[in-house]
């Protein structure tokens, strides 16, 4: 499989495929939900099961398009219990994909990870990888973690960087370059989260992280830009050519990523990581091709 370089290869991927996943959308009372389930049901890659208050998903919005046999409404009103069951139909293997609709983050979270009824197995790190498409970035870019894990141990960053990993070779990436990022390439232990860079790269060398290219600390330029990489004369394997971005803490992550969205107009995917299926873990506010980018990432990572 050649390597998908943008999003709209990867829904052409996905139609090529004609593989259409089960998606569970818990609470799927929101307009940009909505939306982005129907438009990924209209093009071919997923079957939905709408769970929610009948009432508010049967809105204009929803009719506006045409109703198919793969878009299905499971009426239950009350949030919480919308999304376990949703939780369930993924637990269960009747959806392979949960998404989060109208919920709050904990609800969800909490139905996700009840020892009982929920989708992560005992001793599993959970955690959020994304891919970033950049009008002046020449691939998309994938990174972690900007929404779960607010400074991560070496043991959960060794657990982030194999997940991203992974989703990376799901995109056709043979041999990803990994760039760990910092402020500096100056390998200051004194630094906080500088020895746990070091420590990763001594497991990259030992084989940890199995065939990729890492380097780091390393700064955005160096990583990113390979002109002015070549001016900071710093000599590095990744050489502006990054495929995936592992930054120091999520307040790092989520605020790079903010701000190209807002000023540079990319557009994001993200899933949540760590769980048995895909988790499509959009905030409430994130746009339409979002949502839309999540589930079809989901579908790949399914």
């Amino acid at each position: 499989m050649e390597s998908i370089s943008s999003f709209a290869e990867l829904i052409a991927h996905l139609k090529l495929l004609n593989n259409r996943k089960r998606i569970a959308v818990a609470n799927a009372v929101d307009s940009h939900t909505l939306e982005a389930v129907l438009r990924a049901s209209d093009s071919g890659f997923v079957e939905a099961f709408l769970i929610g208050d009948l009432a508010m998903i049967e809105s204009p919005l929803f009719f506006e398009h045409k109703l198919t046999p793969y878009v299905h409404i499971i009426d239950i009103p009350e949030v919480e219990q919308a999304t376990r069951e949703a939780v369930r139909m993924v637990k269960s293997g009747e959806a392979d994909i949960l998404m989060k609709g109208l919920v709050n983050t904990d609800v969800i979270l909490r139905a996700i990870l009840d020892k009982e009824n929920g989708i992560v197995e005992k001793g599993k790190i959970i955690t959020y990888n994304a891919a970033l498409e950049i009008p002046s970035y020449h691939k998309l870019l994938f990174f972690t973690d900007p929404a779960v894990i607010p400074s991560p141990t070496v043991e959960q960053r060794t657990a982030m960087i194999k997940y991203v990993t992974e989703t990376a070779h799901k995109f056709g990436i043979a041999r990803p370059k990994i760039a760990l990022i910092h402020a500096t390439e100056k390998a200051n232990p004194k630094i906080q989260y500088m020895q746990d860079y070091l420590d990763i790269m001594d497991k990259w060398r030992m084989g940890e992280f199995g065939d990729v290219i890492m380097d780091g600390p390393l700064d955005i330029f160096l990583a990113l830009d390979p002109e002015r990489g070549s001016i900071k004369k710093v000599p590095s394997p990744i050489h502006g050519d990054a495929d995936i971005l592992v930054f120091p803490n999520f307040e790092c992550a989520n605020t790079f990523y903010k701000g190209l969205m807002v000023f540079a107009k990319a557009e994001m995917a993200g899933l949540l990581q760590g769980t048995q299926k895909p988790v499509v873990l959009t905030s409430r506010s994130e746009s339409v091709n979002s949502k839309f980018y999540s589930l079809a990432m989901a579908c790949v990572m399914g």
